[in-house]
């Protein structure tokens, strides 16, 4: 057994006088003697059991990290791309629309009381009449309010006495026979100040094949409602074709797009402002139809009422309003003018029928059911339901 200079061992002669044999020796015996003194820095003679697994456990945590952030990445990608996918195919198919610009310029709008809202014209036409022409027969206003979370349909009556550009005093439903879109917004701007700077103008008969991709849409329909269809209005529309089963019974339930179409369009029965208020029904059905599809039948939706309409709206536009409205699920709030609130009555007037009322108190009652002000606040509202409440007990 040979003895080494062990002060020595880090010279390199002291390397060579020894074997690997007797290298691994001294390996064996003295490092890891040094290694718990710590006059040595080499392995540890006796490791602790925790110290390897804890390395262990900390590299697995690492590669979980790692594998978990790949997971991550890929799925963003995968997800960012189908998004790009879908909004490039809603895009081209919404980009279809017939559009027609309005003159800015040549709208009636001389205030900024609307600036923190979007009014937009809705205005259902009926092409049967006037020579194809048409006449918006359905003239609702769509308000868009971010703010409070809410779309407000307000329904003006198309008989309504107003004032036409170029026209003298006339129906208003008669402004877009006259004038196409660029009119009748412009009518609805002077009368009402509504401060219109788009519309969307759609066949209402195109609306019965829409609603029949949706699955239908459910509303409550009276006795005599269901007279009326039954007796008067189904047995013409199915003289045109449409599919118009008779209804059975009252209530509520659920119409195809015939049968919700002809809803609809009662009139007879009751006033031109009951029918705005079926028109607005049978809208905010279909909003809560689509709303539960499944996204993937959204753009065949798009497709079939952008072969019935046209409107003054950017496709980027159309599209934002979209995701807003089914991110948020803003809430419906409907509103009809005239209402109780103002003195109304009809007229004949050069042997026609109109619906004449005060056109400055409907102006107001429009502006604070869209601001929620007066007598469409929350307090005001809260008042009234209590006393509804107390006087029902």
């Amino acid at each position: 057994m040979k003895y080494y200079d062990y002060d020595n061992l880090g010279n390199e002669e002291s390397r060579d006088i020894y074997s690997s044999s007797d290298r691994d020796i001294y390996s064996s015996s003295y490092e890891d003697i040094s290694s718990t003194s710590g006059s040595y820095r080499g392995r540890q003679a006796y490791p602790s059991a925790a110290q390897p697994k804890q390395k262990s456990a900390s590299a697995g945590k690492k590669r979980k990290k790692h594998t978990a952030r790949k997971i991550i990445v890929a799925v963003l990608c995968i997800l960012i791309a189908a998004s790009a996918c879908f909004y490039a195919y809603a895009y081209n198919t919404i980009n279809k629309i017939e559009r027609t610009p309005l003159d800015l310029n040549d709208l009636g709008i001389d205030t900024a009381d609307y600036d923190s809202v979007r009014n937009i014209a809705l205005l259902g036409i009926d092409s049967r009449e006037d020579n194809n022409v048409g006449r918006s027969d359905a003239i609702v206003i769509l308000t868009v309010d971010k703010k409070h979370n809410k779309l407000k349909l307000t329904s003006i009556a198309r008989d309504t006495y107003v004032s036409i550009d170029g026209h003298s005093n006339d129906k208003l439903t008669h402004a877009y026979a006259y004038g196409k879109s660029q009119l009748a917004v412009k009518t609805l701007n002077q009368n009402f100040g509504l401060e219109i700077t788009d519309y969307v103008t759609m066949n209402f008969f195109g609306l019965a094949s829409v609603i029949d991709y949706i699955g239908g849409v459910t509303v409550d329909v009276d006795q005599e409602e269901v007279n009326e269809l039954n007796k008067n209005i189904f047995p013409e529309m199915r003289s045109l074709g449409v599919d118009c089963p008779d209804l059975t019974s009252a209530g509520v339930q659920l119409l195809n797009g015939g049968q919700a179409v002809c809803y609809a369009r009662i009139r007879h029965i009751d006033s031109d402002v009951e029918r705005g208020n079926r028109q607005k029904e049978v809208l905010t059905a279909m909003f809560s139809a689509v709303k539960s599809m499944n996204l993937l039948k959204l753009p065949k939706v798009a497709q079939l009422i952008i072969s019935e309409c046209e409107t003054s709206l950017g496709t980027n536009d159309i599209i934002m309003l979209g995701i807003w409205a089914m991110l948020f699920s803003p809430e419906f709030e409907q509103l009809s003018i005239p209402n109780e609130n103002i003195s109304s009555s009809g007229k004949m007037i050069g042997g026609v029928w109109y619906y004449s009322y005060d056109l400055n108190a409907a102006k107001k009652e429009i502006y604070d059911f869209i601001f929620e002000e007066n007598y469409y606040s929350a307090e005001a509202k809260a008042e009234r339901e209590a006393s509804e409440g107390s006087s029902a007990d």
